[in-house]
């Protein structure tokens, strides 16, 4: 059972991630489901890089760019405020 649910959960992935489509050859609606997605972004610059044949035409590399230095400067401030707010029972040894 777990196994099954495992390979269900793999191909979900992949399916929401946007790693088995082209933006190419998506339709509008389709890719404005993906567009969030800067994996999705990624994955077609990638595409662009290594084919020679390929010119994403939807997607962009600064746009996954972005999102990491937000992510990166919202973990920083999260760290940022509990090191401050550490609690010395937090390191007691039992």
């Amino acid at each position: 059972m777990v196994s099954i649910m495992s390979t269900v959960y793999q191909r979900a992935n992949m399916i929401a991630s946007g790693k088995m489509f082209l933006a190419n050859s998506l339709p509008g609606y389709m890719r404005d489901m993906f567009d969030w997605n800067p994996l999705f972004h990624l994955i077609d610059q990638c595409r662009g890089f290594t084919f020679l044949n390929y010119d994403p035409h939807y997607s962009s590399i600064s746009y996954p760019i972005y999102v990491s230095l937000v992510f990166l400067v919202l973990g920083l401030l999260g760290e940022f405020y509990t090191r401050r707010a550490v609690s010395i029972s937090w390191s007691a040894k039992r």
